[in-house]
């Protein structure tokens, strides 16, 4: 029986998987799994920094504009264009007293700060799109003429750019016009998927969307 047990353990001895061998083949594929879900702690850190984009280059300009309403106008387009709205800041009308000259002063629309609600029994989100970003435009009108020329007092914008602004509530807001023709095609009960169609027809620019035509109504 001795030694039928020492030859048993002699064959399971043979049989014995080689373990230091296993997890030597194992160790590169375990090493290309963790590379793959490890944390890129450099990307992480890249996104913390603070984003400043320069559009001073796309606003500056030479043009001279016939009136105030035009000189906005283009402004809001460019800044349309490259994922921003364009707001205005501030509005000054030169005096006969006043030696200040008739001025736009115009930024993004996440300039300032947001302000809490003074009734601290009101709930509201605490998410806002204010971050203090520094962009600034002024408009000033000639003082020899009625044009108006635009100077870039600060290009940078502390924050990304908008991929899109379709359905912004600002940018989408109805003119006085497409509310007459939203109201008029509303009493002849179109559908609202053809009221979009006709104001898009009206205005190729318009970034209005089925939710807003249906809140219109």
């Amino acid at each position: 029986m001795d030694q039928g047990g020492d030859n048993s353990d002699k064959m399971y001895e043979g049989l014995e998987p080689d373990f230091e061998e296993m997890y030597d083949d194992l160790d590169p594929y375990f090493e290309e799994m963790y590379d793959d879900v490890k944390p890129n702690f450099d990307a992480m850190n890249d996104r913390v920094e603070p984003v400043m984009i320069d559009l001073i280059d796309v606003f500056t300009t030479g043009m001279m504009f016939d009136t105030r309403d035009e000189l906005l106008k283009w402004a809001r387009n460019v800044g349309r264009e490259n994922g921003i709205v364009v707001v205005i800041f501030r509005s000054e009308t030169a005096t006969a007293r006043s030696r200040t000259k008739t001025k736009l002063i115009l930024g993004c629309e996440r300039s300032g700060k947001y302000r809490h609600w003074k009734n601290p029994n009101l709930t509201r989100s605490t998410w806002t799109r204010k971050c203090e970003c520094p962009f600034r435009l002024r408009g000033t009108r000639s003082s020899v003429g009625d044009e108006w020329y635009l100077h870039v007092i600060c290009g940078l914008h502390n924050h990304e750019l908008a991929k899109k602004l379709t359905g912004h509530s600002f940018l989408c807001r109805l003119s006085q016009n497409e509310k007459n023709v939203l109201g008029d095609m509303t009493k002849n009960l179109v559908k609202p998927k053809n009221i979009l169609m006709t104001l898009r027809d009206h205005n190729v620019e318009s970034l209005t969307t089925i939710k807003q035509v249906y809140n219109a109504r």
